[in-house]
C-alpha cells in the first residue's frame, strides 16, 4: 500500500473522536491523526497487540496455576488411553521437531512473523519442554476464560493467552562469561535479551499449539474445570458473586 492511499484513509473522517473503551478519554488514532483506528486509541491499540484483547490484560501465572496444575495432571493420567490427547501429544511433538533451528533473541529483529514464530518453538524444544505441557497450557488457559465471568472471551484473547504462557517457559537468551582484566582479575559478564512478547508472532504461536488441541479441549474441558473446582474451589470472582 502506497504513502499516497494510506494518507487518504487517514483523511477519511468516518469513526469516533474518542476511544471505545469505557472510562478512556483518549482520542481514536484516526481522530489523532495517528493511524487508522476509527475506534480505539493508540494505548489500547498497544493493549491488543500485547495481550490479545483491548482492555482485558495478561493472566498472571499464579493465576493459571491451578487450571495448569489440574490440566496437567488430567492429560498424564490419559496421555496412552485417549485417543484424542494422545494425538494432540504427537502434532505438538511432530510441530516441535519441524519447527528448525534457534536464534539468538538479539538477531531476531528483520525477521518475518513466521520465521519468529518457528524459533520461538525451537527454543522451547531446546528447553525440553514437553509435549504434554502445551496441552496443559492450552486447556488451562481456555479453561481459565471459561471459568471468569470477567474474562475476555475471544478466540484472538484465548489464542494471545496460550502464546503468553508458553512465551514464559523459554523466552529469551541468557548467557554467562567471565572477562580477565588488564590486573588479571576475572569479572562475571551476563547477557539477557528478550524478543518482544507482542504482535503477529504471538498469534502464529499460539495458533500453532492450539489447532491440534482443539479436539481435546472440546471434548475433556468439562471435566478438567470439575477437577480443578474440586481441588482448589471456583474462580475468586465466582465466590465474591456468591458471596454477594
Amino acid at each position: 500500500m502506497g504513502s499516497r492511499s494510506i494518507k487518504k484513509r487517514l483523511g477519511n473522517t468516518g469513526g469516533a473522536l474518542r476511544c471505545s473503551i469505557p472510562g478512556c478519554r483518549n482520542p481514536t488514532m484516526r481522530a489523532a491523526g495517528l493511524g487508522l483506528a476509527a475506534f480505539h486509541c493508540r494505548k489500547h491499540i498497544e493493549a491488543k497487540a500485547r495481550h490479545g484483547s483491548h482492555w482485558h490484560g495478561t493472566y498472571s501465572a499464579a493465576e493459571l496455576k491451578p487450571y495448569l496444575v489440574a490440566a496437567t495432571s488430567y492429560v498424564r493420567l490419559r496421555a496412552e488411553s485417549d485417543r484424542f490427547i494422545k494425538r494432540a501429544l504427537t502434532d505438538v511433538a511432530l510441530l516441535l521437531e519441524e519447527a528448525g533451528p534457534t536464534e539468538i533473541a538479539t538477531r531476531l529483529k528483520g525477521m518475518s512473523a513466521a520465521k519468529r514464530s518457528r524459533i520461538a518453538l525451537a527454543r522451547l524444544r531446546v528447553a525440553r519442554i514437553k509435549p504434554e505441557r502445551f496441552v496443559a497450557i492450552v486447556l488451562a488457559v481456555t479453561a481459565l476464560i471459561e471459568e471468569d465471568p470477567g474474562s475476555h472471551r475471544t478466540k484472538e484473547f484465548r489464542t494471545v493467552q496460550i502464546a503468553k504462557a508458553l512465551h514464559r517457559l523459554a523466552s529469551g537468551t541468557h548467557k554467562v562469561w567471565e572477562i580477565e582484566d588488564h590486573d588479571g582479575r576475572k569479572r562475571r559478564t551476563e547477557l539477557h535479551a528478550f524478543p518482544r512478547s507482542s504482535g503477529p508472532v504471538l498469534r502464529l504461536i499460539g495458533k500453532a499449539i492450539e489447532q491440534p488441541c482443539e479436539w481435546v479441549a472440546d471434548k475433556h474441558l468439562a471435566a478438567i474445570l470439575a477437577l480443578k473446582v474440586k481441588r482448589y474451589g471456583p474462580h475468586p470472582a465466582l465466590r465474591a458473586l456468591n458471596r454477594g
